[in-house]
């Protein structure tokens, strides 16, 4: 009897926890039918989004996309630079930019989805014939080009000890290094690979990684300013990217992107571009 009452107690708690399954499921944020969901992207962060031969292309901007087409959303896509893009979402004008860290600043300013985007690399970039290893004293003795109002670490960035020269692109960082005009360039380390294997006039010796200045989670930055519209889209991309993630679509816009980039923009074909399967 004891038995029976144990199996029957069991049957009951697995119908339970089914239900809440259910009912957790269906409660997941996705958007209704008309809902259009408008983001500016960053336009001068290829291969993570910016434009190539003139069109908006990216693998954030993919991933992005292919997200919120996962939970029925209808997406507009803009660009802008950094700078604008991050001050417009911060006053209210635009909902969310992306690519962005989840800095303690960033934290305090923006509404930020739970799952990144995408993890990269932030590399210290040098001279080809540069000498020695890379330390932590480095930083203070030396030259570092960046990109104006980029978000590097707490600590460099606040650190007035360390002498930067801001610039608007890292192609531009990249440059001032091979014409030593600065001794070190922070770059994500696709970006780098973008820039460092084509051809390009601005470079004219190629800089190479010597060590590693830090490694972020990117995301899409929502406005404080658009209060709970923007907590529900953020909501909703999490949704999303936990679909993507599911279905295996994350990993082939990913793969995609890493054979274009080793092979494809040399044999000048176009950079990929998502498109709904559905």
């Amino acid at each position: 009897m004891a038995t029976v009452v144990k199996f029957g107690f069991f049957i009951l708690l697995l119908c339970v926890i089914s239900i809440a399954s259910l009912d957790n499921v269906s409660a997941r944020p996705v958007c209704n039918a008309d809902e259009q969901v408008s983001l500016a992207s960053e336009d001068a962060f290829f291969p993570y989004s910016g434009k190539y031969n003139g069109k908006m292309r990216g693998y954030s901007y993919d991933l992005v996309r292919a997200a919120f087409a996962a939970v029925g959303c209808k997406l507009e896509v803009t660009s802008s630079s950094y700078n604008r893009c991050m001050v417009e979402v911060a006053m209210g004008k635009l909902l969310g930019c992306f690519n962005t860290t989840n800095s303690h600043e960033n934290r305090t300013k923006y509404i930020l989805h739970k799952r990144p985007l995408f993890y990269g690399r932030i590399q210290v970039f040098a001279r080809a014939d540069h000498q020695g290893k890379f330390e932590e004293k480095s930083y203070y003795n030396s030259r570092f080009a960046v990109v104006r109002g980029y978000q590097y670490s707490f600590e460099f960035d606040s650190d007035t000890a360390i002498e930067k020269v801001e610039v608007d692109s890292d192609l531009q960082t990249l440059a001032l290094v091979s014409v030593k005009r600065a001794d070190y360039a922070l770059v994500y380390d696709m970006v780098a690979q973008f820039h460092l294997t084509r051809k390009n006039n601005l470079i004219k010796e190629r800089p190479i990684p010597i060590g590693l200045h830090a490694e972020y989670g990117l995301y899409v930055s929502f406005s404080r300013a658009r209060g709970s519209q923007a907590q529900r889209i953020a909501d909703i991309l999490d949704h999303g990217l936990s679909r993507i993630n599911v279905s295996g679509e994350y990993r082939r816009i990913e793969n995609r992107w890493m054979k274009w980039l080793s092979s494809g923009k040399e044999n000048d074909l176009p950079a990929p571009y998502w498109q709904d399967p559905n």
